[in-house]
């Protein structure tokens, strides 16, 4: 972080000091009182689970400056007299608005990643592909919402050539809200897909949110975009950007042609001429890796460069990870699911060489709203004319995913409905089989990764039965 006065940062916040403050700078700030390190200011969040207040007194103890606070009776009475603490009304405000001051004073170019699917992989194959040659930082995990966003934007130091932003969305208006915080110079627009339908309405809904980073771009900006985006509305938003779209087809301007898996690597060529590969299986990964490398080119990286550093890129955990349990290969993409990444999760199975069976562990997809019951049908279908030979459907809508692939799927096919993740776990070892081939597909608050431990029972039985 760029070093600003605590006056600086009192202003930029619209804060009011309780009582005088000390002459002192700041270089970083934190939200977690475990992690505070001298020098730091602490920011007082109040969350779901906790309240940054409770732990004030903790963050000043192990040496931050002052705090943030917003909830001053809450705060014992010692601390509201003494304390060096910042008033605002909400401490989580006050961050986005810290974060975007900051963010004025950067040199870096900052890269702001949106989109349905795809976005955090896709935001760290930027990081990989830009350090072969640049300074700079991407947002760690999944930091994509109002406290992620500004505390990446904080981290960024003066030195740094570009940031990359991941920003994430389930209600209208949150991308243009981060993205006035993050004021991209670059998007990257990676997918329009169903999601969080409950809040957009439809497909349109989603779109008119993921393509409203367009208002944010600073002028004479460049966006990178999957092709499917240009068929919104709301695409030609803007007349100054410049833009580039990627996919496969060949109305792209980046292009990626000859798919192969061959058991190690996805192979595939840009525009006929440049060759790359990924470590990765399934064709979006594909599409992933093409916006990583249009915001290379655009940052002056040869092809050469690119595709020597994609290749050694790897996957953020809990999507498509694979790994050997015992005789099992489990492939664990349950950090997140909606219809589109379902299908593109199957599909990314079907190209594994592995031997066994295919079995489709599926967890509800949240956040549909009234298109819940469609959306889990079509899902239940889409199982059902897979390659899976087992389907076993977890949560509120498995009933429905299970009645959807009965419909479609052949008589030799085993389908399974459970209510809920715990109900799973001790049946698996009579539904699995040595070298079988597990996917684990849902939404976050779903959590199937619990079922880790019974996957492990299984493949350890498996391996000493053989």
């Amino acid at each position: 972080m760029k070093a600003l006065t605590l006056d600086e940062v009192v202003s930029a916040m619209g804060g009011r000091p309780l009582v005088k403050l000390p002459i002192a700078s700041i270089s970083a700030v934190g939200t977690d009182s475990r992690d505070v390190r001298p020098g730091e200011l602490f920011f007082a969040i109040v969350g779901e689970r906790f309240n940054g207040h409770d732990f004030v007194e903790a963050a000043l103890k192990a040496g931050a400056v002052a705090a943030v606070v917003s909830d001053v009776p809450r705060l014992a009475s010692r601390l509201q007299e003494t304390g060096p603490l910042i008033c605002v009304a909400d401490t989580a405000e006050a961050l986005g608005r810290l974060a975007a001051y900051h963010r004025s004073q950067l040199a870096a170019q900052v890269i702001a990643v949106v989109g349905s699917n795809g976005k955090t992989t896709t935001k760290q194959w930027i990081d990989v592909v830009l350090r072969a040659r640049k300074r700079g930082r991407a947002s760690p995990k999944s930091f994509n919402n109002h406290i992620g966003v500004p505390l990446t934007l904080l981290s960024a130091q003066s030195s740094d050539e570009y940031v990359a932003v991941e920003i994430g969305t389930n209600h209208p208006g949150e991308v243009a809200a981060l993205a006035d915080i993050a004021r991209p110079d670059l998007a990257v627009i990676t997918s329009i897909g169903e999601e969080h339908l409950e809040f957009f309405g439809d497909l349109t809904g989603v779109a008119r949110e993921e393509l409203s980073i367009l208002r944010t771009v600073r002028p004479r900006g460049f966006v990178v975009a999957n092709l499917e985006c240009t068929r919104f509305p709301d695409w030609n938003s803007r007349g100054d950007l410049t833009r580039l779209t990627f996919g496969i087809d060949a109305a792209a301007d980046l292009r990626a042609s000859g798919l192969h898996w061959d058991g190690r690597r996805l192979h595939f060529t840009v525009n006929g001429r440049f060759v790359y590969s990924i470590p990765l299986v399934g064709a979006h990964n594909v599409l992933n890796a093409l916006a990583a490398i249009a915001i290379g080119l655009r940052f002056g990286l040869s092809h050469d460069e690119i595709a020597a550093a994609l290749a050694a890129a790897e996957a953020p955990p809990m999507r498509l990870e694979r790994r050997a349990i015992g005789s099992l290969t489990l492939i664990n993409d349950a950090y997140n699911a909606n219809p589109a990444s379902m299908r593109a999760a199957f599909a990314a199975v079907e190209e594994l060489a592995d031997g066994g069976r295919r079995v489709f562990i599926l967890g509800d997809m949240r956040e549909l709203g009234e298109h819940a019951e469609r959306c889990h049908e079509e899902l239940g279908r889409a199982a059902g004319r897979s390659s899976a030979q087992v389907i076993v459907a977890v949560g509120a809508h498995a009933r429905t995913v299970s009645d959807g692939a009965t419909a479609t799927a052949g008589p030799s096919k085993r389908i399974y409905s459970f209510p809920a993740v715990e109900a799973v776990g001790p049946s698996l070892e009579r539904i699995l089989e040595p070298g079988d081939v597990v996917l684990l597909k849902g939404s976050r608050a779903v959590r199937l990764e619990r079922l880790l431990p019974y996957l492990e029972r299984v493949g350890e039985l498996s391996v000493r039965s053989s």
